[in-house]
């Protein structure tokens, strides 16, 4: 079927005389006929989801459902750059014509225009701004902040009481309890819950927190459609604070995700990044630990080594000087066996063992100056050794009550309880009715007790 016949004027349709038998061909021209000819049929506008988006020469083919309906429908190619950005599954408004495809016998709608509704109508603002916030640079990895190597108070975003809220702060709080959490509740969905967001996102960047964590649940797109809001977006770059996003599901895809510094799949994802920062901060600690150590073995090995190096040089050079002043008496006595006199043999011998005695005492004075100087080598040596332990042990002692300072149990520990209302930990008494039941935990166990009183001013 060309294209032409399909918009030429329709001749009115005569009936079909049923007395007769009639040719495939005839019957499909007659149904043409009449659905070309309804005014109805001929300028219609239909509402439903896309659904097996196709292009083919040029030409653009998808199906229009509802329900269990499906309408075919193309748009010719001379339409087709008329058209906003469309994709299966979004619900549109399609103008056209009806007509019935001679090859196939079936009907189609001849699409002249499309108009988004519902969630296509957000999925093309949220191209649109995608678009726009690219053209900016402000998905470039080099535009966004480092996260903190060792965040310890983080600011969270999020609705109050909300299933993603309470999956973050679960996780933290079983793998990340070094993590102080400040919540900033507030409204993530329906009309002008961007400014909600917006307006907590600037009061955290006013907070002395080390990163913001922007985090809600799953759910429809629509929900959703709060996260791709400009005032949202640009709330997250003007942040004074690293900012992550953790917004619904896997499968979620969202502007808040592309201009925060970082972004997780899921608010529980987002937790587990922030334990797995504080194992490699703990790795590290022991790493130093161990590489402290090392080092110490081996200033230690390395004084033995120049000790004994020392040592042996010195005996060494006490060796050659015996063995050297050995021929000299050599050669003393042989000259003094060559003239033979008695006295001069005598006198030279005493001589000699004088100059034996002076050598001796002298190699005896030499070793001991070079054992005094090795010891003390030794112990300046220890000194030096004792002094860097030392040193280094109160760093990591230090260290170590710094992580001891963050463990949640520490408090307890000191006679310190946790009071909680609901699962929830009470920091202010006017937000706990009398005659509410509430838990305290201590170092051992949990006390329940009913309110019956409460002081405000303490």
């Amino acid at each position: 079927m060309k294209q032409e016949s399909l918009f030429s004027r329709p001749q009115p349709a005569a009936p079909l005389p049923v007395e007769q038998v009639q040719g495939v061909r005839s019957v499909v021209d007659y149904i043409k006929r009449v659905l070309e000819q309804s005014r109805t049929l001929s300028a219609l506008r239909v509402r439903g989801e896309i659904s097996g988006l196709r292009d083919r020469n040029g030409h653009r083919f998808f199906d229009l459902k509802e329900q269990e309906a499906v309408l075919k429908c193309v748009v010719w190619a001379s339409n087709v750059s008329k058209l906003p950005p469309l994709k299966d599954g979004i619900e549109v408004i399609c103008d056209g014509k009806f007509t019935v495809s001679e090859r196939y016998s079936q009907y189609e709608l001849i699409v002249r225009g499309v108009e988004l509704s519902g969630v296509g109508a957000l999925y093309a603002q949220f191209e649109q701004l995608k678009e726009k916030f690219l053209k900016e640079g402000l998905f470039e990895r080099g535009r966004k902040r480092p996260m903190p190597p060792f965040p310890t108070r983080v600011a969270v975003i999020s609705a109050k009481d909300g299933a993603g809220a309470g999956d973050f702060s679960t996780t933290m709080a079983r793998e990340a309890p070094f993590v102080e959490l400040i919540v900033i509740p507030t409204r993530v969905e329906g009309d002008g819950a961007e400014i909600d967001v917006a307006d907590a996102i600037r009061s955290a960047s006013r907070m002395q927190v080390d990163a913001i964590v922007i985090t809600r649940g799953g759910g429809s797109y629509e929900s959703l459609f709060t996260f791709n809001r400009e005032p949202v977006l640009r709330a997250i770059v003007a942040a004074k604070h690293p900012v992550l996003s953790a917004i619904g599901h896997t499968q979620d895809v969202l502007l808040s995700d592309f201009v925060a510094d970082y972004s997780c799949e899921t608010p529980s994802n987002a937790a587990h990044y922030f334990a797995q920062i504080g194992k490699r901060y703990l790795n590290r600690v022991r790493v130093a630990s161990s590489t402290l150590d090392h080092l110490m073995k081996r200033i230690a090995i390395g004084d033995s080594q120049r000790l004994e190096g020392a040592s042996s040089q010195l005996d060494q050079t006490m060796r050659e000087y015996l063995r050297e002043m050995k021929l000299r008496m050599h050669e003393i006595d042989r000259r003094l066996t060559r003239h033979r006199p008695d006295t001069q043999l005598r006198v030279r011998r005493e001589r000699l063992t004088r100059a034996v005695s002076s050598l001796e005492s002298l190699r005896r004075h030499a070793l001991d100056l070079q054992m005094r100087r090795a010891s003390q080598s030794a112990d300046a040596l220890n000194r030096l050794r004792e002094t860097v332990q030392g040193r280094e042990k109160n760093r990591l002692d230090l260290l170590r009550a710094q992580l001891e300072g963050l463990n949640p149990q520490s408090p307890l520990e000191r006679g310190y309880a946790i009071v909680t209302l609901d699962g929830r930990a009470v920091r202010d008494a006017e937000a706990v009715p009398n005659g509410a039941v509430i838990e305290a935990q201590v170092r051992r166990g949990r006390l329940r007790a009913r309110v019956e009183g409460k002081d405000l001013d303490a």
